[in-house]
């Protein structure tokens, strides 16, 4: 009886990207369902106040599903945008990242910036920096306190396609940003190309003039690392002195305390009130992701001669004979042997059974002729 291995096989490969397009509006971000207080809400803050999650719905409903976490981060040792405002407060308030945590953001902002950015020859980890440049700090371009969106696996699939990375966020106060949009930075990936997939983030007033760098996308890990500050980047950014740009604008307990502005916030402001800041401003972020389709196609190439038998057992009568056609006379009718071909499976090295592709009808093989089936594997 034939092999059921064929050695003859040619093998094709070929490699695709199947694209699909994310619009999150500002409505569906903060204006659609309540706040996160709300179990009717679709944003979601971490139990211990890590980072805070925006759903497509009540994020109880068995449809909901995460776009995207929001998180903050600050650099250890790093100066916020108006240097001498805090030299004057008596007793300034801590860097707080929950109400649990104060080296919250600070913790985030290394564990983010070891798995985007890795670590240096010395072991350090590596800072972000608007220039691209990260192995040392530069005070005119170093990110301290960037902003983390961080997509979920089910809205960035294997990767962020380049070039359609678009978040555009009203610089306005907290209380009135979700309602006018008369001015908005427009925030784009249209910048340099850097490593392992990384692209500059830059910004413009309203879409127009002059672009300034204002943080990363890490398209691989469907995560953007912005620097709002405008200390840092200039007029495409937030005012850090403005008074009632983040958190609230004013607070019925304690107003005073509560009007915030940027520097502030940042500074005394918990990650999940940062976060509620962010999203009020936010009119919507576009993207395109992108799943990569790998193609192998076997083409096994069965000669005249190959394959004119089945290891099927009725194959084979009680004598272990092969069973043969007879005339009325008990001949044996001279006819060519066939058999017919109903699947193809693939094999391991070790000839174990990976995988088994079944054909829409049998085909008939005998030695009149060769025969060769193809088979498409998509992965």
């Amino acid at each position: 009886m034939a092999s059921k291995f064929s050695t003859n096989i040619e093998t094709m490969y070929t490699k695709d990207f199947v694209k699909e397009s994310l619009v999150v509006t500002g409505s569906v971000i903060s204006g659609t369902y309540p706040s996160h207080e709300s179990t009717l809400s679709n944003i979601k803050n971490d139990t211990l106040g890590y980072y805070q999650t925006v759903y497509d719905y009540p994020h109880l409903s068995q449809s909901a599903n995460p776009l995207f976490d929001v998180t903050w981060g600050w650099r250890s040792g790093g100066v916020l945008g108006d240097k001498g405002r805090w030299g004057t407060l008596t007793n300034p308030d801590p860097v707080s990242g929950t109400t649990t945590d104060v080296l919250a953001k600070n913790n985030i902002y290394n564990q983010m910036a070891a798995l985007i950015l890795g670590y240096d020859q010395t072991g350090s980890v590596r800072v972000f920096d608007l220039s691209g440049s990260f192995d040392t700090i530069q005070d005119e371009s170093v990110m301290n306190s960037p902003v983390f969106i961080n997509f979920s696996r089910l809205v960035m699939k294997d990767e962020l396609k380049a070039g359609t990375f678009e978040l555009k966020i009203d610089p306005g106060v907290y209380v009135s940003a979700s309602m006018t949009w008369a001015t908005k930075l427009v925030i784009t990936d249209d910048g340099d190309d850097l490593e392992n997939g990384l692209k500059i983030l830059r910004s413009r007033l309203d879409g127009t003039g002059n672009p300034m760098n204002v943080g990363i996308l890490d398209r691989y890990r469907g995560i953007a690392v912005i620097q709002l500050s405008g200390s840092s980047i200039s007029s495409a950014g937030i005012s850090d002195t403005s008074v009632g740009y983040f958190v609230s604008a004013s607070d019925s307990t304690d107003p005073g305390e509560r009007s915030w502005n940027f520097e502030h916030s940042i500074y005394s402001g918990t990650i999940s009130e940062l976060s509620d800041g962010f999203r009020h401003r936010v009119q919507s972020i576009t993207t395109q992701n992108a799943t990569q389709l790998n193609q192998t196609t076997y083409y096994i190439k069965a000669g005249a001669d190959d394959f004119n038998y089945s290891s099927n057992p009725s194959y084979i009568n009680a004598n272990s004979r092969i069973r043969v056609l007879l005339d009325s006379d008990g001949n044996i009718i001279d006819k060519n042997a066939y058999s017919y071909v109903t699947g193809i499976g693939l094999y391991s090295a070790d000839h174990e059974l990976l995988a088994v592709a079944k054909i829409s009808k049998p085909i008939k093989k005998d030695s009149s002729a060769p025969l060769t089936i193809g088979v498409k594997l998509t992965y």
